[in-house]
C-alpha cells in the first residue's frame, strides 16, 4: 500500500513559506536595529567621555582586544565600543577614558540579559559614578555582581578590553592575550613547543613542592610559584634557565608521576549505585567515577521522569583519607549558577579535605525555594544553586564512604 505523501507535502510548504517570511523580517529589522544602535552608540560618546570633543573613529588593527568592535579619539581621551557575552550573546558596552589613562564612564547601548541580571549589575555600574569610573589598568579590579556571575564577568572583561585599548591608541603596549592563553604560552615556552594544548594533570599522587601540573602528548610542564619546569616525553628537562632547586623537584615528581600505575577494582558489589569506577594506585591511593544528581538531573526526574542530567566527578582520594583531585568530567547544570561546579575555583576548595569537612547543606531541596544563600561557606555550596550543592556534596560523601568500606575490608583481611 502507498503511503499518503500529502501531510508530508503540506508541512514542508510550511516551513518554506516560514522561513520566506522570516527572512523577509529580518530583510527590514535588522538595519532599523542597527540604525537604533548607531543612534544609541553617538548619544552615548559624551556621556562616557563628558569632556571629550572633536571625536573621530579609529582604524582598529589585530593588537586591539577582539572584542573591541569600534574606537573613538577625542581632545580628552578615547571610547571604545564591546560586544561581549555574557548570559546571552550581544551585550553592547561603551566606556570612556581619559587621557590618563581613568575611566570616565560606562554605558550598556545593547543586550539581552535576563532583567533581574541587569537589574543586579547594570545600575551600580553604569554613569560618570559607576564602581569602575577611576579606575585605570594598572589598578583595575573586576566588580563581579553575586547572582548574575555572568553578566558581571562579561562587564568587566569589557571595561578591562577598553583600558587595553586606550594604552594601544596612545601608542603604548599591551598584552591582550587571556590568563589561559598567556598559561599555554608559558607551558609551550617550557616544553619548547608552539601551539601545543596543555591539560591539568588529574592528580593521582601526592607530590610536595609542585604547585600545580600540565601535560600533553609532548611531556609535561612543572609550575613552582611563578617557575615553569618543562620534562618532555622521554624525560629530557627542556628548560634550562632555572634554578637547581625547581628542577630536582620537577624531575622528582615526574618519576613519581611516570611511577603511578592505576588498576581497576570491577567487583562493585555493596558499592553504592552512583559510584560508576573505582580505580587503586600501588600507593594505596582510590580514585573514583561518581555521579551526581544536580539540578539537570533532579527536574527531569521530578517533571518528566527522564533520569538523565547527572553530574559525572571524578575524584582521587590519598590512603590516608584526604582528596587529591576533583574534576567534574560532564555536567548539564544551568549557566552562571550550576556550572561554577567546571571551575578550578570550585575545585580547589576540596583538595585536602576530609570526610567530616563535607557537610550536606541541604538534606531535603526544595523546588519551590532557593535554599542556599549567599555567602554560605559551607564546603562546596554554590549561592543559587540548591540542587548542583546537594547533588555535588552528596557525590563526594559518597566518594569517602566508599573510600571507608573499601579500606575497612582491607584492613579486615590482614
Amino acid at each position: 500500500m502507498k503511503k499518503n505523501l500529502l501531510p508530508s507535502l503540506v508541512l514542508g510548504c510550511i516551513c518554506l513559506v516560514v522561513a520566506v517570511l522570516l527572512s523577509v523580517v529580518n530583510m527590514f529589522t535588522a538595519p532599523v536595529i542597527a540604525q537604533r544602535q548607531n543612534a544609541a552608540a553617538n548619544a552615548a560618546l559624551l556621556e562616557v567621555l563628558p569632556e571629550g570633543k572633536n571625536f573621530k573613529e579609529i582604524e582598529l588593527t589585530a593588537e586591539y582586544p577582539a572584542v573591541v568592535t569600534k574606537g573613538y579619539t577625542a581632545d580628552g581621551g578615547c571610547v571604545f565600543q564591546m560586544e561581549v557575552t555574557g548570559k546571552s550573546t550581544g551585550l553592547i558596552i561603551m566606556v570612556g577614558v581619559d587621557s590618563e589613562g581613568k575611566i570616565t564612564g560606562t554605558k550598556v547601548i545593547a543586550n539581552q540579559e535576563t532583567p533581574s541580571y541587569a537589574e543586579k549589575v547594570f545600575p551600580t555600574l553604569e554613569g560618570t559614578s559607576g564602581a569602575y569610573t577611576g579606575m585605570t589598568l594598572d589598578g583595575f579590579e573586576a566588580q563581579l555582581t553575586s547572582g548574575a556571575t555572568l553578566t558581571s564577568k562579561a562587564y568587566s572583561e569589557a571595561v578591562k578590553a577598553a583600558l587595553q585599548a586606550a594604552v594601544l591608541a596612545s601608542g603604548g603596549s599591551v598584552d591582550t592575550r587571556t590568563p589561559e592563553q598567556i598559561l599555554q604560552d608559558n607551558c609551550n615556552a617550557a616544553l619548547g613547543t608552539t601551539g601545543v594544548e596543555f591539560t591539568k594533570w588529574f592528580a593521582t599522587e601526592i607530590i610536595e613542592g609542585i604547585d600545580v601540573v600540565y601535560e600533553s602528548n609532548a611531556g609535561r610542564v612543572y609550575v613552582i610559584g611563578e617557575v615553569f619546569v618543562g620534562i618532555k616525553a622521554d624525560g629530557t628537562v627542556h628548560t634550562a634557565d632555572v634554578d637547581a632547586d625547581a628542577k630536582a623537584k620537577a624531575v622528582s615528581a615526574d618519576d613519581v608521576i611516570k611511577a603511578s600505575t592505576l588498576t581497576e577494582i570491577t567487583d562493585l558489589e555493596g558499592v553504592d549505585e552512583d559510584i560508576t569506577k573505582i580505580y587503586v594506585t600501588a600507593s594505596g591511593n582510590y580514585v573514583f567515577e561518581v555521579l551526581g544528581r544536580g539540578y539537570k538531573y533532579e527536574s527531569n526526574y521530578e517533571f518528566v521522569g527522564i533520569e538523565e542530567g547527572e553530574i559525572e566527578i571524578k575524584i582521587s582520594i590519598s590512603a590516608d583519607g584526604k582528596i587529591i583531585d576533583v574534576l567534574t568530567v560532564k555536567h548539564g547544570e544551568s549557566k552562571g549558577f550550576g556550572d561554577v561546579c567546571a571551575t578550578e575555583e570550585y575545585y580547589d576548595q576540596y583538595r585536602g579535605a576530609e570526610n567530616s569537612d563535607v557537610v550536606i547543606t541541604v538534606p531535603t531541596p526544595d523546588f519551590h525555594d532557593d535554599q542556599i544563600p549567599d555567602g554560605c561557606t559551607d564546603l562546596g555550596a554554590i549561592s543559587s544553586s540548591t540542587f548542583t550543592t546537594t547533588g555535588y556534596q552528596t557525590a563526594v560523601k559518597v566518594a569517602f564512604m566508599t573510600f571507608e568500606l573499601l579500606t575497612a575490608t582491607e584492613g579486615g583481611n590482614d
